[in-house]
């Protein structure tokens, strides 16, 4: 019988609540498409990747109960007394951590103890300082061997292989026996294998230790290292030995930073990276950012855009990070170069067919894409755990309380988290931590409201739109040409004055600068001097000061007082200002020539033209060859594809529900054979079927999803059971299973496979 076997006889036996547990403990189970029935249950259970995921989310107690219930197995106690198992770790009571394992289908409890999975069971306990099980060892040992083996041990004769197997096993488990022979060892021998006993089963190379090898202490590998056994270990140990087992989480101390202070804290960074993204997508789209050639992001583009937006590296980093993973930044492969030329770098760019989220919107995306990122292909994701158990910490707590003892919360976590794979924990923690302050899950320690959100979903849209509202959207324009933001501007707001002025500072206040070059840019990013004017006053608290007004006015007036044109880099402008630029010595590299009182030729392109104008002190415009002004933006088309918020059916499945829905249900069907769908299909078509028509059968048998058309539908479809003359498939488009009548589809119109990606 197969682990899925035995797992499916015991779901059988659970009602709903015991199920639901079950299925609440090992989410990944419900992943879509749902199981139809508890013998799916019962295979996803005892898949390894399921049971991995399952084994990095125990505790503490829970490992160290599963290892003393595996050491048991490998001693040969199947199933494990529940007795033998609080003996092993000096516990009054492990009933209700085997109950607990048990609600996660890690092992099982029947009349003679405790059940454990196959796949569970092991031979190595190298965590525990034990080696391998006696059997093990001596299985690799010939006949003419172990009966030596068995004639030392004062042990009864016996030819076959087994019955000497049997004997030297039951000498090796009574621990007394194996002591009173130990007694007998040479000095130098006892100290050796006190040494491995303690916690070194297995050394590398020849031990000068004859007796413990004639008396079965120690044996030769094929691997060249010299093994003790779990046994001979326990029993040098002693009969009072017991595993470690740490039930209470180890202690720590709050600290109470305040709940509204708490909250304050985090929604001003909250706020900021929102807007560090924004100013990121902007300058991705405008011209797309570069990468190494490896694709990754460089140090240098990081301090660049760091420089560019006011912000920090690690605000750039994770802003950067977070879009790409979310979709809204593509990267961009080049062609591969031509002989003799250099390849180009990959580079980032705003997807173009993304509409850009509202601000809330696009928050909740950055946050649930932190939370849970796509998983990276055959290995676990650590990162996305740690902070996934960091939050859940801090949340346990009061609201304002926090655990500030970093080194404190570490162990708290390994605690909670012992399997994890990792090694440099401390430091992922930390990450995690830093992480979250940046996006305002986190505040000082302390669990926020958008931190326990991401444990809540259905609160997440509550809680992201009131956050997101927090956002200042006006500021305080000064005479001394300053505009300040009391708090975090909301993204508009900072878009709006990035685009007229410059950050000088950023804090509980973000400030800006304007200037004669800063409302300049304005003006070349197709600004007119009435809608500036108009959009500074409908974010100014009162009215604007009049140097502004006058600054605004004056730059607007200088500009386009040049006017460079696309045709051979002509210069337009008025007599004498033509003439001021041609005797300029700063311009002399643009080889300007007066063809006309109003007009200069440049012997450089338009571009360079512009730069070395503006960079003389001047303001000029670009036109085209027909007269109109050439606007830095890039023409793009409308975006087709829109973010949107998960719909109610979208959520996390519901445990209770799938469990009531499982056990109303038979608790195995039909296995699909290969060629049972082509067949069944050809007697719908009178025994013919085209090339491509089997072919997309074997395709749906194979589990790859195909589009067929099903009366007036077009379904994508996978997964088939075949009923009789219906097909039970998964509807990726409806998200549910449908039952389609063969002599309803319509193969003649289907298409080739469709990606699961």
């Amino acid at each position: 019988m197969t682990t899925a076997d035995d797992l499916l006889g015991r779901l059988s036996g659970l009602d709903e609540d015991a199920l639901a547990k079950v299925l609440a403990h090992r989410p990944d189970v419900l992943d879509e498409p749902w199981p139809r029935r508890l013998d799916v249950v019962a295979a996803r259970l005892a898949a390894p990747e399921s049971i991995d995921a399952a084994l990095l989310r125990l505790p503490m107690p829970l490992v160290q109960v599963l290892r003393a219930v595996q050491l048991c197995y490998a001693l040969g106690r199947r199933p494990a007394p529940v007795e033998d198992v609080s003996r092993l770790l000096g516990a009054a009571d492990v009933e209700s951590y085997v109950d607990e394992l048990a609600e996660r289908a890690l092992l099982w409890r029947d009349a003679e103890g405790i059940v454990l999975p196959e796949p569970l069971r092991r031979n190595s306990f190298g965590a525990e300082g034990l080696g391998q099980p006696v059997a093990n060892l001596l299985g690799e040992l010939g006949t003419s061997r172990l009966a030596k083996l068995s004639k030392a041990l004062g042990l009864p004769d016996a030819a076959r292989k087994p019955e000497l197997l049997l004997g030297l096993v039951g000498f090796f488990r009574d621990g007394e026996r194996v002591r009173d022979l130990f007694a007998t060892a040479p000095e130098e021998t006892r100290t050796l294998l006190l040494d491995m006993a303690g916690g070194v089963p297995e050394v590398q190379g020849l031990v000068p230790a004859g007796w413990a090898f004639d008396h079965g202490f120690l044996y030769g590998t094929f691997y060249g290292t010299v093994a003790m056994p779990i046994e001979v270990s326990l029993a040098l140990r002693g009969p009072d030995h017991q595993l470690p087992f740490d039930p209470d989480e180890p202690a720590f101390e709050t600290t109470d930073t305040g709940a509204e202070a708490a909250e304050a804290a985090a929604s001003t960074a909250a706020l900021r990276l929102l807007d560090r993204v924004s100013a990121v997508l902007d300058l991705a789209a405008a011209e797309p950012l570069p990468l190494l050639k490896d694709g990754t992001i460089g140090a240098r583009l990081v301090k660049k855009l760091a420089k560019d937006t006011g912000a920090t590296p690690a605000e750039i980093e994770l802003a950067i990070d977070l879009a790409a993973q979310a979709g809204l930044l593509v990267a961009d492969e080049p062609p591969p170069p031509r002989r003799g030329q250099k390849a180009p770098a990959p580079t980032l760019a705003l997807d173009p067919d993304l509409a850009r989220p509202a601000p809330a919107l696009l928050y909740r995306l950055l946050l649930t894409t932190w939370w849970d990122p796509a998983p990276p292909e055959f290995e676990v994701d650590v990162d996305a755990l740690v902070r996934r158990l960091v939050v859940r910490l801090a949340a346990r707590l009061d609201p304002g309380q926090a655990i500030t003892d970093v080194d404190a919360l570490v162990r708290l976590a390994e605690w909670h988290a012992p399997m994890l794979p990792s090694d440099d924990f401390a430091g992922r923690v930390r990450d995690a931590l830093g992480e979250g302050e940046l996006l305002g899950v986190l505040a000082h320690g302390a669990a926020t409201a958008a931190g326990r959100a991401l444990l809540a979903p259905d609160r997440l849209v509550e809680v992201t739109d009131e956050l997101v509202s927090r956002a200042r959207t006006t500021a305080l324009f000064g005479t001394d040409l300053t505009a300040i933001v009391p708090g975090s501007p909301d993204a508009r707001l900072a878009a709006l004055l990035d685009r007229v002025a410059d950050r000088e500072a950023q804090g509980t206040a973000t400030s800006w600068r304007f200037s004669p070059a800063s409302v300049r840019r304005a003006f070349d990013q197709g600004s007119t001097t009435g809608e500036l004017l108009e959009d500074l006053r409908a974010v100014a608290t009162g009215e604007l000061p009049q140097p502004l007004v006058y600054l605004v006015n004056d730059v607007a007036r200088r500009h386009g007082e040049a006017q460079v044109v696309d045709v051979a880099s002509v210069v337009v402008g008025e007599p004498a200002v033509l003439a001021e630029l041609a005797a300029h010595r700063k311009l002399a590299k643009l080889g300007l020539r007066a063809v006309a009182p109003t007009v200069l030729t440049s012997i450089v392109d338009a571009d360079r033209t512009l730069v070395a104008l503006r960079e003389a002190g001047y303001a000029p415009t670009r036109h085209a060859a027909d007269g109109s002004i050439v606007l830095p933006t890039r023409d793009q088309a409308e975006p087709t594809v829109a973010v949107r918020d998960p719909e109610p059916g979208e959520g996390p499945p519901d445990p209770a529900g799938h469990a009531e829905r499982l056990l109303a249900a038979p608790s195995s069907g039909p296995v699909l054979l290969r060629g049972q769908l082509a067949r069944a299909m050809s007697d719908r078509y009178a025994g013919r079927l085209t090339p491509k028509q089997q072919q997309l059968c074997w395709q749906l048998e194979a589990g790859l999803p195909v589009d067929i058309a099903y009366g007036d539908e077009h379904l994508v479809i996978a997964y088939p059971e075949l009923d009789g003359d219906v097909l039970d498939v998964w509807s990726l488009g409806d998200r549910t299973y449908r039952r389609l009548e063969l002599a309803r589809i319509d193969l003649a119109q289907a298409s080739t496979a469709v990606s699961l990606a």
